[in-house]
């Protein structure tokens, strides 16, 4: 591996840049659609969050793909310690020392296998895959009508609920990622290249 060469897989660099810009088109989308009703047909943006959503789904699955396949990069693990006394502790620790430091004003110095940090990542990735997996049960039974079924219902409910975790996620995610950027030298080009290099 080159010396300048990023941290993370260009398939992980893919799929992170093509899923968060169909997360963007879906918040955005969400505030402008009309969900459609009797005598109320969908409108663009409806269809838009629809479709941007299936695509979402599909980017999800083969993140989650790439993750359990890939040689390098955050390893599966540490994205979802919660069935691992050990990652725990370890979570534990690393969020005792952002506490500590959050009470002096100042962020822990940065670890890129931060174990707060990649759990912290893996919440975000299933947030986005329950959400666009909702979607998608929603959209199936529109198509097969069974819209008004119990398991629909239940997924849309779930859908509605967990869209504004994705606003405080995709916020919080973006200005920890700019922080890091103008603090720690941390380029944020490093992540949104997709130029490939020898791995």
């Amino acid at each position: 591996m080159t010396s300048n060469a990023p941290k993370h897989s260009w398939a992980t660099r893919l799929f992170h840049a093509a899923l968060a810009l169909a997360i963007i088109t879906q918040l955005a989308t969400s505030q402008l659609m009309e969900k459609p009703g009797p005598g109320k047909p969908e409108n663009v943006f409806f269809e838009i969050h629809e479709y941007s959503g299936l695509i979402a789904l599909v980017l999800a699955t083969l993140f989650f793909l790439n993750i359990a396949l890939r040689d390098k990069g955050t390893d599966a693990g540490a994205l979802f310690p919660w069935l691992s006394g050990a990652r725990l502790r370890a979570l534990g620790a690393d969020l005792s020392d952002h506490v500590k430091a959050a009470k002096k004003f100042r962020l822990p110095e940065y670890k890129s296998e931060s174990p707060l940090a990649s759990a912290v990542h893996g919440l975000g990735l299933a947030l986005m895959a329950v959400m666009a997996g909702t979607g998608a049960i929603w959209w199936a039974a529109g198509k097969l009508g069974a819209a008004k079924s119990p398991v629909v219902n239940v997924a849309i409910e779930a859908h509605e609920i967990f869209s504004n975790l994705v606003w405080a996620y995709l916020i919080g995610h973006a200005s920890l990622a700019l922080i890091h950027h103008f603090t720690d030298g941390l380029s944020l080009a490093e992540m949104w290249s997709l130029k490939r290099h020898r791995d």
